[in-house]
Formats: C-alpha cells, sequence, structure tokens
C-alpha cells in the first residue's frame, strides 16, 4: 500500500524575493537622498540630514515599510563608519 502524500501550496525562494524587495527599495530611496540632497555618495551627508532622513524613516509620512527599513539601514551604517577607531 502506498501513501499518498499531500502536497501543500507554497511560493518558493522567499529569501529571495525578499533580498530582491529589500535592494529595490534601497536603490529607490538611494536616488531621492542623493537627488534631494544633491550629493554623489551616502557619506556626504551632514549628521542633521542623516537624522532627518532617520526621522522620516520612523513617522507615518513613510508608508512603506522596507522603504523605512533601509532609510534606517543606511544611517546606520554611515553612523558606524563615523565612529572613531583607534
Amino acid at each position: 500500500m502506498t501513501e499518498e502524500v499531500e502536497a501543500k501550496f507554497e511560493v518558493k525562494k522567499q529569501g529571495k524575493l525578499q533580498d530582491q524587495i529589500e535592494n529595490m527599495a534601497y536603490e529607490w530611496a538611494l536616488e531621492d537622498i542623493k537627488s534631494f540632497y544633491k550629493v554623489e555618495e551616502l557619506d556626504e551627508l551632514s549628521d542633521e540630514q542623516l537624522v532627518e532622513i532617520y526621522d522620516y524613516s520612523e513617522s507615518e509620512d513613510c508608508h512603506e515599510g522596507y522603504v523605512g527599513m533601509v532609510l534606517r539601514s543606511m544611517c546606520d551604517s554611515i553612523e558606524i563608519t563615523r565612529i572613531p577607531h583607534g
């Protein structure tokens, strides 16, 4: 007697999908930051600009969760590079 295996629906490679969505949100936000603040690199942003971006990422004006997440990640990564090492 063979047992029937009941297959359940699933969306495969969700981790890969999440990575692609995060990357798209990062690139999208990065272009807006560069354009608005007239910078070529994130490390050109002032501390005040970083605070403005971070505050926006936490506000109700930032409607998309992925955008808020990548903005906070950008701010955090810049702050880490600015910590004096030695």
